[in-house]
């Protein structure tokens, strides 16, 4: 997959060009800045590493089975999407474990100073989200637009 492979590119040159507690500044609030979360997103909920760990799993399953079961193409896209990032942040949980299986840390280095600290498969699973809820508002719309051009509402009389 390429989002898996993407983010763990990214995360590799990550902890090689920024160890020591070197920052790469690119914008004026963006930087590079290398840090380890083992919970939710923006580090909330880290003494629940594991359970995420299972989620995510989890989500994984459901994501696949969206992708076998996708009656289009461009749903089947987005749910790989979100499913990639998924997978990359999970790698990270299992293969950087110390305490046990599914403990370990994502790595995260894309540092927008005001709001959060991400990586590449968080990109993934975000823009994923969103393309894929905007996807089910639009085949919504089109299924009611459907519906209202064969069924007539009331029998016309005023």
């Amino acid at each position: 997959m390429a989002a898996v492979a993407l983010d763990q590119v990214t995360k590799w040159w990550a902890e090689s060009a920024l160890d020591n507690g070197r920052v790469i500044n690119v914008l004026p609030t963006l930087e590079f800045d290398l840090s380890y979360n083992s919970g939710f997103s923006f580090g909330t909920g880290s003494e629940f590493g594991p359970w995420i760990g299972l989620i995510v799993i989890a989500m994984c399953g459901f994501l696949g089975w969206l992708i076998v079961t996708a009656e289009t193409r461009l749903r089947a896209a987005i749910a790989a999407t979100i499913l990639g990032g998924a997978i990359s942040n999970l790698l990270d949980r299992i293969f950087r474990a110390d305490d046990g299986v599914l403990s370990g840390e994502v790595v995260d280095f894309i540092d927008v100073t005001w709001y959060a600290v991400f990586n590449v498969a968080d990109i993934f699973v975000v823009c994923g989200a969103i393309a894929f809820g905007a996807n089910e508002i639009w085949l919504s719309r089109q299924v009611n637009d459907e519906i209202d051009a064969v069924e007539p509402i009331g029998d016309g009389t005023p």
